[in-house]
């Protein structure tokens, strides 16, 4: 009876052993998968990407990513090519799962061109320096955080933008840091989700300012991120009180006004449409980077025109519209900040007399308003 119950109970190991293996591998390879997670999450973007904050967006599944190192190992000193370098880090589907992935986090970080151009041998670049150069109706982050948040639909999920700009003090090029992010049936309705994206850009802003020896003024922890203005939100033109105030209005030609609050967003829009609710025209105002990005893209897009954005403080547009251009204190000084109006869905070599009045009038109201929020000096205008 004894040998009987040793080769059962020899029997009953050896079967224990055959069904817990499978467990245990799964436990390690779950292990292995969640450390890999976590270092990659820890190394983003040269070791700045704030770990729970990712998280709060990506949520606690296994991470694939990359980064791109170019230029990372440069400072913001401005005989150093500038700081470039940025990452991208998403939440995997399930095994054997189609599709995109479940959430994604995209950050790039700039440090800004150096004034003037072509200084310390730095060449002119006619490709866009800096992402997110036309976010559609940006709304100005708040509590003392210069930068704005906006929206892109896309063809599977909507993508949050949010910015911050950083003005480092001393003999330093500012930092620039844009976040991307998407998350499959999430809506930015929600404001908690912007909180997250606003809440992931400012912690990487102060960590790559920590990184990179930027010495600059820090907003507070984001208790609400606004959202940007929808296109059924417009507002009587003569009522506006954000970035639409002062812009005139004309019987029911130009009778309504989409518009965000200012704050200190380093890129504003206005638009103005008829009483039906169409736009007719977008005004915009660059700031900062923006400002060397909007010029250029009109550079490259432009380069047999004579007279453009950057190579004149004022004038009108190729396809109709006009711009101006101002001076600006901190945290915009040593960058001309720039205004323009463009008429929408009209393309021509030129505007009629009337619209060119008004093109002037609006674009004088607007430029004026804004730079003075700024704290810039009078604008100069067609």
């Amino acid at each position: 009876m004894a040998i009987h119950r040793r080769r059962v109970i020899a029997a009953g190991i050896f079967l224990g052993m055959v069904f817990t293996l499978p467990m245990g591998r799964s436990w390690y390879e779950e292990r292995s998968e969640r450390q890999a997670s976590e270092e990659l999450l820890s190394d983003a973007c040269g070791g700045v990407l704030p770990e729970r904050e990712a998280r709060a967006i990506l949520g606690s599944g296994p991470l694939s990513g990359e980064s791109d190192s170019a230029r990372d190992e440069e400072g913001l000193g401005r005989k150093d090519e500038p700081l470039e370098t940025g990452c991208f880090v998403a939440r995997k589907r399930p095994e054997k799962a189609y599709g995109f992935e479940q959430a994604s986090v995209g950050v790039s970080l700039h440090g800004t061109r150096v004034p003037g151009g072509g200084e310390d041998g730095e060449r002119e670049r006619l490709d866009d320096p800096y992402p997110a150069l036309y976010a559609n109706a940006p709304a100005p982050l708040p509590d003392g955080w210069t930068g704005f948040f906006s929206i892109r639909d896309a063809a599977h999920e909507d993508r949050g933008t949010a910015a911050v700009f950083l003005d480092c003090s001393g003999d330093r090029r500012d930092l620039l840091v844009t976040v991307n992010v998407s998350v499959e049936d999430a809506d930015f309705d929600d404001p908690a989700h912007r909180i997250r994206t606003g809440r992931l850009a400012t912690a990487t802003a102060r960590n790559a300012a920590q990184q990179w020896g930027c010495e600059a003024r820090f907003g507070e922890r984001l208790s609400t991120v606004p959202l940007p203005v929808a296109d059924d939100e417009d507002v009587p033109l003569e009522e506006a009180d954000g970035t639409c105030e002062g812009v005139p209005a004309r019987g029911r030609t130009f009778a309504r006004a989409w518009e965000s609050d200012r704050g200190g967003a380093p890129q504003e829009k206005c638009s103005v449409g008829n009483s039906g609710g169409t736009p007719l025209y977008a005004l915009r105002a660059f700031y900062g980077p923006y400002a060397t990005s909007a010029r250029a893209a009109w550079a490259k897009r432009y380069s047999f025109e004579e007279t453009i954005p950057g190579r004149a403080p004022s004038g009108t547009l190729h396809d109709g519209g006009m711009w101006a251009t101002a001076t600006c204190p901190a945290p915009f000084a040593g960058e001309t900040a720039l205004f323009t109006i463009d008429p929408l869905d009209r393309k021509r070599e030129k505007s009629t007399r009337e619209e060119t009045a008004y093109e002037r009038a609006a674009l004088k109201a607007f430029a004026e308003a804004s730079a003075e929020h700024h704290g810039c000096s009078a604008p100069r205008l067609p």
